[in-house]
């Protein structure tokens, strides 16, 4: 398998390969161009997948950054036919620094290139989460009709596509954990959150689940509380 790896910024690209699970420095490209610059390496180098580093907050929020390499992420595999997956790169830049050291390399030059070679490591160690980029997603065209005033949290959604949701008067709540879908989220204008604790399951009336999704616990079916229902994501 030839993997290449980004660190994404928005001035400088960084870039490495692993092959066979061993890494190789490239080299770090311009942001401006880069589409034709990574369709020349991919083809050069027989590229099979792609590996994106994604910026998430130490708290485990995503940021601003998080949702422009999602973007950029998105772009890549309209130009790939291959396999695309975000990785988290927290504390990819310290351990990239500690690399440069040790090869002798000046860090401030080889920042971008030491950061993709890590964003590989973390990808295959496994230990770090990692999504693939997805063309298309389903569509939720089951939601029963709500009553408009209701207060409705969507709980970890597989797409932003619900049919239905114009009828709401409040903005539902969302949790996604799914950075392409959070982005797909904040594109609508609305404000999904990443992180569990940053919900108050409490102040809902209905939980929209996908089918056969659980809610961990964190809601007692058994009392009174909110409505949990589900909602199947269709493909097209």
């Amino acid at each position: 398998m030839i993997r290449l790896g980004i660190d994404f910024g928005t001035s400088r690209i960084g870039l490495a390969l692993q092959v066979e699970n061993i890494e190789i420095p490239l080299f770090a490209i311009d942001h401006t161009g880069y589409k034709k610059n990574l369709l020349r390496i991919i083809e050069e180098k027989g590229i099979e997948e792609i590996v994106i580093g994604l910026p998430i907050s130490m708290s485990g929020r995503f940021s601003e950054s998080t949702l422009k390499a999602v973007s950029f992420a998105e772009k890549v595999k309209s130009i790939f036919p291959g396999r695309v997956f975000l990785v988290d790169e927290t504390l990819t830049t310290e351990t990239a620094r500690r690399l440069s050291s040790e090869a002798g390399q000046d860090f401030s030059k080889a920042r971008d290139v030491f950061s993709a070679i890590q964003i590989l490591r973390n990808y295959s160690s496994g230990m770090s989460k990692k999504w693939e980029v997805k063309e298309e997603r389903g569509v939720c065209r089951d939601l029963p009709r709500l009553a408009s005033e209701s207060r409705v949290l969507f709980y970890r959604p597989r797409s932003a596509m619900i049919e239905g949701l114009d009828c709401l008067e409040t903005e539902p709540g969302v949790l996604v954990e799914d950075p392409q879908v959070f982005l797909s989220f904040v594109r609508k204008g609305m404000k999904p959150v990443n992180i569990v604790d940053d919900i108050d399951f409490s102040s809902y009336d209905i939980i929209v689940i996908a089918c056969g999704e659980e809610l961990d616990g964190m809601v007692d079916l058994n009392s009174e509380g909110p409505q949990v229902i589900e909602c199947s994501w269709l493909n097209g």
